[in-house]
């Protein structure tokens, strides 16, 4: 197990270094790397010699009555979600700050930020 473990931990390791791109000129730099997770959620990270970082995450998964649902959120404790599904009355999407939209079979679009 303890294998495994640290296998897995030189696997995300390999990962983080093969994604890592860092800019800047002199003593400044400015790094960014990111990886998708077995799961398809995606993460990536940036930081500078300075000692600042930002993260974000995003994830997917399916929704029980059908569709998905996709969240995003930051380190700084932001965070963002829009759920999508299609039935007889036409493809849906709702997002976490209270926008719909509807497209019907026929291509009449209703809310969509109209």
């Amino acid at each position: 197990m303890k294998f495994l473990v640290a296998f897995v931990v030189a696997f995300m390791a390999t990962i983080f270094a093969a994604r890592a791109e860092c800019y800047g000129e002199a003593e400044y730099q400015v790094c960014s790397d990111s990886y998708v997770d077995p799961d398809g959620d995606i993460h990536a990270r940036s930081y500078d010699t300075e000692g600042n970082d930002y993260s974000l995450d995003t994830e997917s998964r399916q929704l029980p009555g059908g569709g998905n649902e996709v969240t995003s959120s930051d380190s700084e404790g932001n965070s963002y979600s829009i759920k999508s599904w299609s039935d007889s009355a036409g493809s849906h999407t709702v997002d976490s700050e209270g926008n719909e939209c509807t497209i019907t079979p026929l291509g009449t679009m209703i809310g969509c930020g109209q």
